[in-house]
């Protein structure tokens, strides 16, 4: 009977199940792309809608082009620098350095494959994406 209870202690006081490391991140969600700025200079809309979706795990990111054949990265966040810092791993390997911001419904990211951006302009080096959060 002991033995019994002591199991039972064991199962009810185990690990409680794993959360989503940031389960309240205003990152989360989808957002559509609206500006891309690269060198300085405004590219042509996406011909196509694109979205960037931050998955509820904290760490997995999709973009889909048009709706078709998501291409799946991984993503950190550094919450703590100012500006927040973004690094993202696409599934090639391909590893970018970032900072970025939320205003409202709004999000931008500067990227860089070189140093990280340290504020939110586009030059040689920096692209700058502009998304506005997609409701649903």
């Amino acid at each position: 009977m002991l033995t019994l209870i002591f199991g039972l202690a064991v199962i009810i006081s185990g690990p409680e199940p794993k959360e989503a490391k940031n389960p309240s991140s205003p990152i989360l969600g989808e957002w559509a792309l609206e500006d891309v700025i690269f060198m300085g200079k405004v590219m042509p809309s996406p011909k196509r809608p694109t979205t960037m979706i931050f998955k509820a795990d904290g760490t997995s990111v999709s973009v889909e082009v048009g709706g078709a054949n998501p291409q799946k990265s991984t993503y950190k966040l550094d919450t703590k620098k100012t500006p927040a810092q973004i690094d993202i791993t696409y599934s090639a390997g391909k590893k970018v350095a970032g900072i970025y911001k939320i205003e409202g419904k709004s999000l931008t990211i500067c990227i860089s494959d070189g140093d990280r951006p340290a504020k939110f302009a586009s030059d040689d080096k920096v692209m700058m994406l502009s998304y506005k959060r997609v409701e649903k």
